[in-house]
């Protein structure tokens, strides 16, 4: 039974150095990944210093042309919108970009589903999220999001499990940055999904998802903070905005809706599919948003 004991024991010790050293190991990877959604994941919360910031999700990333901003109002500019993730992602690359320095503008592109219904699961957030664990405030998000983190955090494999391979491949044969400044572009229509799904008339909110949107307006503190509901190509019911509405309302925030423009409804030349605009369509809201923007400076 004693050396049964030891012979465990030992075994414990192998896996917890072993463990150990792996942590280590990604810790030093990680700054090295360049481009690919790491890449930008690793740019965005350890290096993006830029004056102006466009955060939100799938909708952020392929609606707002960096350049074009970043040329028309001289500010430099980075597009952080993550297709797929929610506003509880964006508000910890917040935080985290504001360890660095403070921008001057910020937009937050809302969506419903990602930042305000209970639509689209949270946890979706929990891979890039564990990357960051240990960077301040990011493992309180971790714990809101699924509590029983905290004890499978303690593993640097259970950490870093669902993205090693992608990291370690990344780090040895860096990709092509996803887009120019963060900013992708559709290049057509994607027949398919023009087609919207049949709108609702009542919606769940996700408590969750509303208070991280404020938490995200307090943390812009100093900054110019501007909410924008970019094009849909059938609109919406503007009522499903109301959360944000009265956020926006409450702290003084600029909420800019194109969500039922004329000039993008039902344009099909404009949308690539009934969420996203293609690359025309980008442009054309872009340079329609700087109009906006320079009202209000």
């Amino acid at each position: 039974m004693k050396q049964f004991l030891i012979k465990i024991s030992l075994f414990l010790l192998f896996v917890v150095a072993v463990d150990f050293l792996f942590g280590i190991c990604m810790d030093r990877i990680i700054p090295q990944v360049r481009g690919g959604e790491y890449g930008r994941d690793n740019y965005i919360c350890n290096q993006a210093k830029e004056d102006f910031l466009v955060f939100g999700s799938s909708r952020a990333e392929f609606h707002y042309d960096a350049q074009m901003l970043e040329d028309s109002l001289k500010f430099t500019t980075y597009n952080c919108g993550q297709i797929g993730h929610t506003i509880i992602l964006n508000y910890a690359r917040l935080i985290m970009n504001l360890e660095r320095r403070t921008p001057k503008m910020v937009v937050y592109d809302i969506t419903p589903g990602y930042d305000l219904l209970v639509d689209i699961d949270n946890n979706r957030d929990l891979n890039f999220l564990k990357l960051h664990y240990d960077r301040t405030g990011v493992s309180d998000i971790v714990n809101d999001l699924e509590p029983k983190e905290r004890l499978k955090m303690i593993s640097s494999m259970y950490k870093y499990n669902s993205s090693f391979l992608q990291l370690l491949l990344v780090s040895i044969y860096p990709v092509s940055e996803p887009g120019v400044k963060g900013f992708r572009t559709y290049s057509n229509q994607n027949e398919v999904w023009l087609t919207p799904p049949e709108p609702k008339t009542e919606w769940m909110y996700d408590s969750l998802k509303i208070a991280y949107l404020e938490k995200f307006i307090k943390k812009c503190k100093g900054v110019s903070l501007t909410f924008v509901v970019s094009p849909m190509w059938q609109g919406i019911n503007s009522e499903v905005l109301k959360p944000a509405v009265e956020l926006s309302r409450k702290y003084n925030i600029p909420l800019l809706d194109y969500s039922n423009d004329t000039l993008f409804l039902h344009n099909k030349d404009l949308f690539w599919d009934y969420a996203h605009l293609n690359a025309e369509g980008a442009h054309a809201f872009t340079k329609r948003l700087i109009e906006d923007l320079r009202k209000d400076r």
